[in-house]
């Protein structure tokens, strides 16, 4: 099996999640550090213009979003999957609410002047994040939660989680994981890696104990490799063939051109050859100077895709 390559950088949640992901299946990784802000020169080649964090790379095929990593990675390693027929809609639908309603608690909550802890080396760092998001944020169809909304939602979330596992269930399911376990966990490690309201989950000693059994997966380490040096994984590898590749858009055949990028914040696109598009993922292929040919995937889920006409080709 080609290596995994995980772009990322550590204070990211989403990474986080990924991280978890590849430890808890007992998986080998390569860790790429990229910057915690634009600009990122050894990440947008192999995507094209997506932002967001983590990306993973298997040779020159380049997997965008932790939904779709989550899929990549459930049949590889070992352990239980992460969508259990038995409770795959109940554990989807959590961990979307997860990733994308109570992402926005989390991030209001992280933030806190006394909740950063170390998130930010000095003033300076914070500033130049705060300028970058700015700009990340911009043809956002979301809003972030101000504290008198965020609190509440995060402390009534903490209650039900409580509940969900006051039975002494491992994770949230039953005897084992699911997607939502980790998307739930990355949320819960992000808020509480200031340290500042560590007496919150404190007092829920059930929640405490899953969150020390996932936050175990998130410790197993990869073996670092530079930027430049996955870039030449890329280069030297061929993307996997597309096998029956085909397109549900009626107006967007294969072959055409399009932008794809998320719906909802964080919006820049990535431009190429349309290659399949279905009702899980979106494939498009790309070259760039320094990857070669790879092909770029997203899920379908919170992404759409855009054709590109006439003399924006």
């Amino acid at each position: 099996m080609a290596e995994l390559i995980l772009h990322h950088y550590p204070e990211s949640l989403f990474s986080e999640k990924a991280r978890a992901m590849l430890g808890a299946r007992g998986l080998p990784w390569r860790s790429v550090i990229i910057p915690m802000i634009m600009p990122r020169p050894d990440t947008i080649p192999l995507t094209g213009g997506y932002r967001r964090t983590p990306v993973m790379q298997i040779g020159a095929d380049v997997y965008c979003d932790t939904a779709l990593i989550a899929a990549v990675l459930d049949d590889k390693g070992s352990g239980p999957t992460f969508f259990p027929a038995a409770s795959r809609l109940a554990a989807q639908t959590l961990a979307r609410w997860v990733d994308t309603e109570l992402f926005w608690a989390a991030v209001t909550l992280r933030f806190l002047p006394s909740n950063t802890g170390s998130f930010f080396a000095n003033s300076e760092a914070a500033a130049a994040f705060a300028a970058d998001r700015a700009n990340f944020s911009q043809g956002s169809t979301v809003r972030r939660l101000p504290l008198e909304e965020a609190l509440p939602r995060y402390t009534v979330f903490l209650a039900e989680l409580e509940a969900q596992l006051g039975d002494r269930r491992r994770y949230l399911f039953g005897e084992d994981w699911t997607i939502a376990d980790f998307s739930t966990y990355h949320l819960l490690w992000f808020i509480h890696a200031g340290g500042a309201m560590a007496a919150v989950l404190a007092a829920h000693p059930a929640a405490s104990a899953w969150y020390g059994r996932m936050k175990a997966f998130g410790k197993i380490p990869g073996v670092a490799m530079t930027g430049p040096e996955a870039l030449a994984v890329a280069s030297a590898a061929e993307p996997a063939p597309i096998i029956g590749g085909a397109s549900d858009l009626a107006d967007i055949p294969v072959g055409a051109l399009v932008d794809v990028g998320p719906t909802d914040y964080g919006v820049m696109p990535s431009r190429g050859e349309l290659l399949s598009c279905d009702t899980a993922s979106i494939t498009i292929r790309r070259s760039h100077e320094r990857t070669g040919v790879v092909h770029v995937h997203f899920p379908r889920h919170g992404f759409g895709v855009a054709r590109v006409h006439g003399d924006n080709a």
